[in-house]
């Protein structure tokens, strides 16, 4: 049975205007870099986020054109998905994701290197 996946997806109202921010305040250059920084983020923490309630921000087309996304969230989670739309999985991800990104941004600016190095050492031990 194939599963039914949205054209539009997004972020809870609360975490919406923490996107627009990261982008207002210079540390990503599109929103749409966010939102998908934000699912590799929870991706790779490995988190599966509760359910949110979304608020429609973009297109599918827009944030996953080639569906590279889509494959990485499948081979990452796998059965995880329990038959739930990717996409739907990629809002749970994405808004876990933009969370910490703005936590991290409150404090100044995004060391990238640092928060995967961080990563990888939490995988280590």
């Amino acid at each position: 049975m194939s599963v039914s996946e949205p054209t539009m997806i997004g972020v809870a109202e609360a975490t919406h205007g923490k996107l627009q921010r990261l982008k207002e305040d210079g540390h990503f250059r599109e929103m749409a870099d966010a939102y998908r920084f934000g699912i590799g983020l929870a991706l790779a923490q490995g988190v599966i986020p509760k359910e949110i309630s979304s608020r429609t921000v973009f297109s599918v087309a827009t944030i996953d054109p080639q569906q590279e996304l889509k494959t990485a969230i499948q081979a990452v989670l796998g059965n995880q998905l329990e038959g739930l739309p990717v996409y739907k999985m990629a809002e749970r991800l994405a808004d876990w994701g933009i969370n910490e990104l703005s936590a991290l941004a409150e404090k100044g600016e995004i060391d990238v290197v640092k928060l995967f190095d961080q990563i990888e050492a939490a995988k280590a031990g």
